[in-house]
């Protein structure tokens, strides 16, 4: 049977995994062309997730703030691809 507290063991494995792929991206050999727009999703990715954590342990005001954080990284994001449109 499926508890919140899986849940919330879930979304900080998750959490974890997405923190190392953060780290990897940091460390590549070679810089890929679109490596600061993919660190900005990752980071998003992360308060999204810590966001859904603390609203499965009951802790809306950090869940708030946690998405907060996740909706100004997706504004830089989508600033970066409007200006490179915007090259084009």
């Amino acid at each position: 049977m499926n508890t919140s507290t899986e849940v919330i063991r879930i979304l900080q494995q998750a959490t974890g995994q997405a923190q190392q792929a953060n780290k990897v991206l940091d460390d590549l050999i070679v810089p890929h062309e679109y490596q600061d727009v993919a660190k900005l999703l990752i980071e998003a990715a992360q308060a999204l997730l810590e966001s859904a954590s603390s609203l499965m342990r009951v802790d809306d005001e950090t869940a708030l703030e946690s998405l907060e954080t996740a909706e100004d990284l997706l504004d830089k994001v989508y600033a970066i691809i409007d200006g490179e449109i915007d090259e084009d």
